[in-house]
């Protein structure tokens, strides 16, 4: 017997023989062998500030209509059982519902099929319900997470400010954006674990951990040096945190590349303590083996390019989805590369983290309009870098005054 389990531990279905979950839906559908009916899942959270849990039963649109309902409770679950005979496009269907509640938390299933099918698939659903397992302990959500995050932050970071932008992303300043996602799962990751894991705990640890200002240790240099990634910031980007971080100057008081440890899940931007704990390395060799491996990570680099009215190309665009296509503007071989095809005279727009465009200055209408799209990109795009223009050439970056 397989089992579904929700990706926001809410709940699990164990699924009945015959049953499986159809993959080209987009919703949570699952389907049975021997009839034609579908049945969707959904799952509903009532929001904490609603003081007594709603019975989400009566709450359904569709309870007006329902027949032959029953209520019930089975080891602390509170259940709702509804269906009714109608029609979908001038078509007799027939509908069934369930709920299971448990406090806040209320699964959905609903199954619509054909009438004539209806004694054949009754057995199978009721499995299929029986299956629902409501989880005891539901972790925290995405927005509760969110607005503990924004307080944990104002806690470590000094006097960091960090506002809630949507669930799983905070604002920490300006257009600085700092996303959640991974916070979250490896929270998630602990609760299923131990249902009581502490996440403001963890929080305070991952921030401290982001910011290299925790105490734990990353091991010998020679460990860590092939996960050390060269990251483009803004150079007003974490200034106030305890202990600072590497960095190295790009372009005085505008741009700056700092050093952190990519382990594919987590990010941790290298502190000068963790630093004086490798004797005998210096930033230069950080930065070199930094810079080596964002080489080796984008050897085959694709570019889009785009082309003017004579169909030459005028604009390269670098987005590959790794997270480092803006600090691929400091890779030794980028000019050459873009100036065999764009010709000598380039620029570069870096407006967030997984966006570069490099264009053509020969054009001065399309410079004045990418100009103006870097800028509105380094606005409202996460991860925000810069919303100027440089010039690229072989001696390197330098801004680009039209």
């Amino acid at each position: 017997m397989s089992v579904y389990i929700d990706p926001n531990r809410l709940f699990r279905i164990k699924l009945p023989p015959g049953f499986a979950r159809d993959e080209q839906s987009e919703a949570l559908v699952f389907v049975h062998d021997d009839f034609s009916g579908r049945v969707n899942v959904s799952c509903y959270r009532a929001p904490s500030s609603s003081g007594e849990s709603p019975d989400l039963f009566e709450e359904l649109p569709s309870r007006p209509q329902m027949q032959n309902v029953s209520r019930g409770q089975r080891d602390g679950l509170k259940l709702g059982y509804g269906d009714y005979l109608g029609e979908f496009q001038n078509e007799p269907i027939f509908w069934r519902w369930w709920t299971l509640q448990r406090g806040p938390v209320c699964v959905v299933l609903s199954y619509n099929g054909d009438p004539a099918e209806t004694q054949a698939a009754r057995t199978a659903l009721d499995a299929l319900a029986q299956g629902v397992q409501v989880t005891r302990n539901p972790p925290l959500d995405a927005e509760s997470f969110t607005q503990m995050a924004a307080h944990v932050y104002s806690r470590v970071i000094e006097g960091g400010q960090a506002v809630v932008r949507k669930p799983l992303e905070l604002g920490t300043g300006g257009s600085s954006v700092l996303r959640l996602e991974n916070a979250y799962v490896t929270y998630l990751d602990a609760h299923d674990h131990d249902p009581a894991a502490d996440a403001a705990e963890m929080l305070h640890q991952w921030f401290e951990r982001l910011w290299g200002s925790s105490s734990e240790k990353l091991g010998d240099f020679r460990e860590v040096r092939g996960l050390i990634y060269p990251v483009l910031k803004p150079a007003s980007f974490a200034r106030d945190v305890a202990v600072p971080v590497l960095r190295r100057p790009l372009i005085e008081g505008d741009l700056e590349i700092l050093m952190a440890v990519d382990t594919g899940r987590t990010l941790r931007f290298l502190s000068e303590d963790d630093l004086k704990q490798w004797p005998g390395v210096s930033l230069d060799e950080v930065f070199f083996y930094a810079r080596e491996n964002l080489l080796a990570l984008c050897r085959d680099m694709p570019l889009s390019l785009l082309s003017n009215v004579d169909g030459r190309p005028s604009a390269a665009i670098i987005s590959t989805g790794d997270n480092y296509d803006a600090s691929k503007v400091i890779l030794p071989d980028l000019y050459h590369k873009l100036a065999d095809v764009l010709g000598p005279e380039i620029a570069v727009g870096v407006p967030n983290r997984d966006f570069m465009i490099a264009f053509s200055l020969e054009d001065e209408e399309m410079v004045r309009n990418i100009a103006r799209q870097v800028r509105e990109d380094s606005q409202r795009r996460p991860y925000a870098i810069s919303g100027r223009i440089y010039r690229l050439s072989e001696a390197g970056l330098e801004p680009h005054e039209p």
